[in-house]
C-alpha cells in the first residue's frame, strides 16, 4: 500500500545508493530528502485535514533516511590505512546487514504510509497509485534513485 512515483524513487533512495557508494556522493541522496518530501506532498496536494498523517509519514521517512545514512557511513576512519580488500564473504555478510537495515526501514515507512493513503481522497490516491509505477520501472532496470 505504498505510495510510489517520487515516494517511491524517495523508498529507492533510502534502500540503495549508500550502500554502493557511502562516499560523499552517496550521502546527497540523503541530504536531498527534505526537496523529496515538499515535491511529494505538492504532487499528492496534501491538505490540512491530512496534515497530521503527512507528518507521522514524513517523519517516519526523515528518521529511517537517517538511520540508513548513518548505517552506511564508513566505519574506517579518513588518514587511516586501509585494510585487506573485504572476502567475499565479509561481503555477502554486509549486504545481509545492509539488506536487513533496508527492510527494517521500509516496514517504519510503510506503516506511517498505511494511515496516509486512507486519508488521501480516491484523486490523490490514482496520483500515488500513477507513481508507483514509475518507482516500479525504476526498479526493473536496476537503478536506486
Amino acid at each position: 500500500m505504498m505510495m510510489g512515483g517520487d515516494m517511491g524513487r524517495m523508498m529507492q533512495m533510502m534502500q540503495g545508493r549508500m550502500a554502493a557508494s557511502p562516499g560523499p556522493v552517496g550521502m546527497q541522496h540523503y541530504r536531498r530528502i527534505e526537496g523529496r518530501l515538499a515535491f511529494i506532498r505538492a504532487e499528492l496536494r496534501i491538505t490540512d485535514a491530512q496534515a497530521a498523517p503527512w507528518n507521522t509519514f514524513a517523519d517516519a521517512v526523515r528518521s529511517q533516511t537517517e538511520r540508513l545514512g548513518q548505517a552506511a557511513m564508513p566505519t574506517q576512519a579518513p588518514g587511516q590505512p586501509s585494510a585487506a580488500p573485504p572476502t567475499a564473504l565479509q561481503q555477502m555478510e554486509r549486504r545481509i546487514a545492509a539488506l536487513s537495515e533496508q527492510l527494517e526501514a521500509m516496514r517504519a515507512v510503510a506503516a506511517a504510509a498505511g494511515p496516509l493513503y486512507a486519508a488521501l481522497s480516491e484523486e490523490q490516491r490514482r496520483t500515488a497509485d500513477e507513481l508507483m509505477i514509475e518507482h516500479g520501472r525504476g526498479m526493473r532496470m536496476g537503478r536506486m534513485y
